[in-house]
């Protein structure tokens, strides 16, 4: 009875076992993959293409807003070019440790809404979530944009790459 009961428990470790291979591959998985996989090169050459679409595209982290948690930038072969992802009021905070890996973020592209200003800011709600170009280097970094500066993509979820 005790040997029966101990190879049914030691098949039921096993089985919970299965499939979890331990690596912490996404923080926010995608439910289903809605946008189409676009490469960071196509996205670059002609961004309005993409706007108004859900897209799904590859590219290392090279910034994490550490005011808000909720923005960061990536970017394809060329550091340069980087793609300005915004999290909304509901998504969580994106994990600092992001910075240098290769995700696949999705997300809707859209046109940056300037701010009263007028000073090529983005507004992207009140508060803490709202950029100041003085106080933040997410900011900072948008001015300094020569590429993909007239989109954002506003994050769903992403996927990191291993």
């Amino acid at each position: 009875m005790i040997r029966r009961l101990l190879s049914i428990m030691v098949i039921a470790a096993f089985a919970a076992s299965c499939g979890n291979s331990g690596n912490n591959e996404s923080t926010v998985k995608p439910e289903a993959n809605d946008g189409a996989q676009v490469q960071f090169a196509a996205l670059t050459e002609n961004p309005g293409e993409y706007v108004g679409k859900t897209i799904a595209v590859e590219g290392k982290v090279v910034h994490v807003c550490t005011h808000s948690g909720k923005k960061l930038f990536i970017v394809g072969e060329n550091p340069d070019v980087r793609l300005f992802i915004q999290a909304g009021e509901n998504m969580p905070k994106f994990p600092m440790d992001l910075l240098g890996s290769t995700v696949v973020v999705e997300g809707l592209v859209t046109k940056p809404v300037a701010t009263a200003t007028g000073g090529g800011e983005m507004a992207h709600g009140e508060g803490e979530n709202k950029m100041a170009a003085d106080t933040c280097e997410t900011s900072k970094a948008l001015a300094a944009q020569t590429s993909l500066a007239d989109i954002v993509m506003e994050y769903k979820s992403h996927i990191v790459k291993q």
